[in-house]
C-alpha cells in the first residue's frame, strides 16, 4: 500500500513546482493526500493487531494443558476391601485433601453403586484417609414385576465411613426416636475417590497439620500401643 503514498508525494511535489498552479487547487489536493495517508495508516495498524492476534491464538491452541493440571472432577484413587492399591496414587489424594479440595467417594454392593461427597475428611499419620458422608434419608430399590423404584426409608437416617485401608462403617438413625436402630459394625469395602481439581492449580506445598511433637502425640501412641 506504500506505494500509493509515493505516488501521492510524487504528485504533490509536482503541483507546489509550478507556480501557475492555483493555490486552493494545491490546498484541495493536500486535503486530498492527507485523508488517503491517514486511511492507509490506519488499515496497516489493524492489520498489524490483526496478525498478532492471529499468532497468539495459534501459539495458544497449540499449547495442550499438563493432564494433571486440568480443572474438574477426576478419579484419583481406588482401593479394594484388603486396602490395597487399584488405580492411582494415595499420595495424590492425601495433598488434595491437605489443599482444602472437595472430594467424593463412591461405593457399591448389592447390584447398586453410590457417590457422595465427603463431609468431613481424616488424614490419619500421613498414610490413610478416611471420609464421612453427609447423613442423608435412608432409601433402598424396590422391584416390582417390571419396575424398578428407589425408596425412601420411612423413620431412617443413614451415614457413612470409608478408609483409604479398606475399612467402612455406618450406622442408621430413627429420626424420630433420635436413636441408633442398624449398623455400626465394622465392614471391608472398595472405595473410589475423586477430587475437584480447579481450573487453575497453583504451587503450593501440601504441608501435614499435624505434628509428632503435639504434647498429646506421646500420651496417644502409648495409650494405643498398650492396647497392641
Amino acid at each position: 500500500m506504500w506505494f500509493l503514498v509515493e505516488i501521492l508525494q510524487k504528485r504533490l511535489g509536482t503541483l507546489t513546482r509550478h507556480n501557475n498552479r492555483h493555490p486552493l487547487e494545491i490546498i484541495r489536493f493536500g486535503k486530498q493526500y492527507g485523508n488517503i495517508y491517514k486511511t492507509i495508516k490506519m488499515t496497516r495498524k489493524t492489520n498489524y493487531l490483526t496478525s498478532a492476534f492471529c499468532i497468539f491464538f495459534i501459539l495458544i491452541s497449540s499449547c495442550e494443558m499438563p493432564k494433571d493440571s486440568q480443572g474438574g472432577w477426576q478419579k484419583v484413587f481406588q482401593n479394594d476391601a484388603n486396602g490395597e492399591v487399584t488405580f492411582g496414587e494415595k499420595s495424590r489424594l492425601i495433598d488434595a485433601v491437605r489443599l482444602g479440595y472437595p472430594i467424593r467417594i463412591g461405593w457399591g454392593s448389592n447390584r447398586v453403586e453410590h457417590v457422595a461427597d465427603a463431609d468431613f475428611l481424616t488424614i490419619f499419620e500421613d498414610e490413610e484417609v478416611f471420609a464421612q458422608i453427609k447423613t442423608i434419608v435412608g432409601q433402598a430399590p424396590q422391584i416390582e414385576e417390571d419396575s424398578l423404584k428407589i425408596r425412601f426409608r420411612s423413620q431412617n437416617h443413614w451415614t457413612k465411613i470409608a478408609g483409604t485401608n479398606g475399612y467402612s462403617t455406618a450406622f442408621m438413625i430413627d429420626y424420630f426416636k433420635d436413636s441408633i436402630v442398624g449398623g455400626g459394625t465394622d465392614r471391608y469395602t472398595a472405595t473410589t475417590w475423586y477430587v475437584l481439581y480447579p481450573n487453575h492449580i497453583t504451587d503450593i506445598e501440601a504441608r501435614p497439620l499435624w505434628r509428632k511433637t503435639s504434647p498429646h502425640w506421646e500420651k496417644w501412641n502409648n495409650r494405643n500401643e498398650k492396647k497392641n
